[in-house]
């Protein structure tokens, strides 16, 4: 695929190539179909979090999708990321959005110290919910 194809093209190209349906792509990445068809045919932009879920769901290089560059050689495709149960289901109570639930991930982490090797406490789901309600005025969207 020459380089200088759009993202929506590079995208439809991958989507394709990997035996993925519109609708399967738009349900394993969290966005509707239609909002898929509109970027695949340059009707609509895209933002980096969407561009980033749908490289994710089509385990493909965001480099590729941005820019048509292949991936290195060693790539393993982009990281995963693990939401612990008990997090995805207060978030999914909670009705947050992706962005916010990964933000709760990312403060949780920050705020642990690991210095030894014992196994990471597991949150529950109400630790979870105290979490976010310490921060949620900044997990909110203006």
């Amino acid at each position: 695929m020459p380089k200088s194809e759009s993202i929506g093209q590079r995208l439809q190209y991958v989507r394709t190539k990997k035996g993925f349906t519109l609708e399967q792509l738009a349900e394993k990445a969290g966005i509707s179909k239609s909002f898929l068809w509109g970027v695949e045919h340059d009707n609509s932009g895209i933002s980096g979090e969407k561009l980033l879920r749908v490289a994710n769901a089509l385990d493909a290089s965001l480099d590729f999708l941005l820019r048509g560059e292949p991936a290195p050689e060693n790539y393993e495709g982009p990281p995963t990321v693990e939401i612990p149960r008990e997090l995805s289901e207060m978030a999914e109570e909670l009705g947050l959005k992706y962005r916010q639930t990964i933000a709760l991930l990312e403060i949780q982490k920050s705020i642990v110290a690991r210095r030894s090797a014992k196994p990471a406490f597991r949150k529950s789901k109400d630790d979870w919910r105290k979490l976010y309600e310490g921060v949620k005025d900044f997990l909110e969207e203006k």
